[in-house]
């Protein structure tokens, strides 16, 4: 006998609707908790959450898994810097960091460097050398335009040069394209003829760019007092925005906004301000106080603790600079003597300078060559300070100690000289131990310290220092004539020491003037072995340098630079904002 069907039974065939396969409907699903147990609730109740769960995990997976976050325009960054701007010109910024900072932010070059791949081609698209290394073709780039809308022209690069050569214009670079011709076959071609091969042209042409359009109408004469030196024109990542001054008319602030127009593809951050400050302390100050995101240089004291605290990310590429002691033998009879130089080498230790100064940013250095530079003796050791021996070499050349005495004299004079330095706490630093190192040997060193403005245009200018605790770039390109060639000791050159040798100074030329790499390892070592035996100036340290940049700021990394400015040699990279993309 055929039984009845159960209740389940009939509940499931109410449910799926057994006609034909079809997947039971909404209405029907709904019926479903009727006919279910408590229990038999609970655990489809479960099997649902559990399915859901799995399915917005398995969702999830899918979008982190496939989706791209991309760099997208919008975002601000606010940074403070070391002193004021005076001229925003290329013609003029290289005495200035803060001006650098600027004219890279808002002018090209034909020529850039890049923090990745040296230096290469910006207005220009690309260039030829001829075969003898004395004619240069660029072919400039046909959509670069200058932020009033011109198109960039070969007009625009004759200016430029003719400018820097012309001496009613009195740039500094005139010395870098002494020599040369420039001239422009059409709009987008520009020949340079060198009378002489010229090793660091092409580091030269990094030099920014001026609108012919704008600039010619300026007389030489009047440039430096030009309005477009403040509200420059160029054809940068950036453009001139706005300005603030205070009630005495210096510059408190500047920006810079984002050029829609860049050639070199998409800028994204809206615009970028900075902010001046006159000392380290107030500079430092306005970062802990959150008043800037980020700064142009720190000391290595702060950027330590600021970086530890997490305020700041902190950027510390190596240098193209070297620290030094410069003695100036012609103001200091003391430091003529060359046992008297000798004596303060032998007792100097690089290694507790630069530990005084940069804590663990800086290499020591013992020679006027830093790593990589062609004539560089990687094998060679930094010698370790020899205090005995210093003092030994004095008394035997006549420089003794009375009793109790704290100080070295000679035919009634004192070892005394007094040692200037930079109103910088990294440079202070290295001055009190350089001081405590030679108090040692008896001599008297007085330490004066100088704000920028007088370092520049009194104590370098005139020379006016017994020794000089400083530092110096060499640029994109190592070239040891403006440092060392005895030509360069009276300003607006770099050799600050007077250092004059007529074999050193052959070779550096030789070296610049030939296309032979071996030309310029046998200038360097020639240069070193000469500066060891004469000591014109004692080599303490290559330092890293040290900034601050928000750790919100994303797509600023640089892993080499040359100066302090090549920080944005990629800021039209960096950016704050982002968008999805599958």
């Amino acid at each position: 006998m055929r039984q009845s069907p159960s209740a389940n039974t009939v509940a499931v065939r109410q449910l799926v609707g057994l006609r034909g396969n079809r997947f039971p409907t909404w209405k029907q699903w709904k019926e479903l908790p009727r006919f279910l147990s408590i229990k038999e609730r609970k655990l489809f109740t479960g099997a649902l959450i559990v399915c859901a769960l799995s399915g917005g995990l398995l969702g999830v997976r899918f979008w982190l898994s496939n989706e791209t976050l991309l760099p997208a325009v919008g975002g601000s960054y606010t940074e403070g810097a070391l002193g004021s701007p005076q001229y925003i010109n290329p013609l003029y910024a290289i005495g200035s960091d803060v001006d650098s900072d600027l004219t890279r932010l808002m002018f090209s070059g034909l020529m850039r460097f890049d923090g990745d791949h040296g230096l290469v081609p910006d207005l220009a698209e690309n260039y030829t050398v001829s075969d003898d290394q004395k004619t240069y073709t660029f072919t400039l780039r046909n959509n670069a335009l200058w932020h009033d809308g011109e198109l960039v022209t070969s007009a625009d690069v004759l200016f430029t040069i003719d400018a820097i050569q012309n001496p009613e214009y009195h740039s500094p670079l005139s010395v870098s394209f002494s020599g040369s011709t420039v001239e422009a076959p059409d709009e987008h071609t520009v020949v340079f003829t060198l009378d002489e091969p010229f090793a660091p042209f092409l580091a030269a042409l990094t030099v920014g760019i001026l609108p012919a359009h704008l600039w010619e109408e300026v007389a030489p004469q009047n440039a430096p007092l030009a309005q477009l030196n403040i509200k420059p024109v160029g054809s940068g990542p950036f453009m001139f925005s706005k300005l603030v001054k205070d009630n005495k008319g210096a510059l408190r602030s500047y920006t810079v906004e984002r050029n829609p127009h860049f050639y070199r593809g998409t800028v994204y951050l809206n615009d970028i301000t900075l902010k001046f400050y006159n000392g380290f302390q107030e500079l430092t100050d306005a970062v802990r106080n959150k008043n800037v995101e980020g700064a142009s240089v720190l000391a290595a004291q702060d950027a330590q603790s600021l970086a530890h605290d997490g305020v700041i990310a902190l950027g510390s590429p190596l240098l193209s600079q070297f620290t030094a002691t410069f003695f100036n033998q012609k103001q200091s009879a003391v430091l003529a003597d060359d046992n008297v130089r000798q004596a303060l080498v032998l007792a100097t230790d690089r290694t507790l300078v630069a530990q005084a100064s940069t804590g663990s940013y800086a290499t020591p250095l013992a020679s006027p060559l830093l790593p990589g530079m062609p004539g560089f003796d990687s094998a060679a050791t930094i010698p370790t300070a020899d205090i005995e021996g210093a003092k030994g070499l004095l008394e035997s050349k006549g420089w003794s100690m009375a009793d109790g005495a704290t100080v070295r004299t000679k035919s009634g004079s004192e070892l005394a000289f007094t040692l200037t330095t930079l109103d910088s706490p990294d440079l202070i630093a290295a001055a009190n131990e350089l001081q405590r190192e030679w108090a040692a040997i008896g001599a008297n060193v007085s330490i004066a310290v100088v704000d920028q403005a007088t370092l520049q245009n009194e104590v370098v200018k005139n020379h006016n220092f017994d020794a000089l605790l400083a530092g110096e770039r060499y640029g994109a390109y190592p070239d040891l004539y403006p440092f060392w060639h005895s030509s360069q000791s009276t300003y607006p050159g770099l050799n600050l020491s007077g250092f004059a040798n007529r074999k050193v100074d052959t070779a550096i030329e030789t070296a610049r003037t030939s296309a032979d790499p071996a030309k310029a390892v046998e200038a360097g070592q020639l240069l070193a072995s000469t500066f060891a035996e004469e000591q014109p100036a004692i080599m303490l340290y290559q330092p890293q340098y040290l900034y601050a940049l928000s750790p919100k700021l994303y797509g600023t990394t640089v892993a080499n630079v040359t100066t302090p400015s090549d920080r944005f040699a990629n800021v039209e990279g960096w950016y704050r904002k982002t968008k999805v993309s599958f």
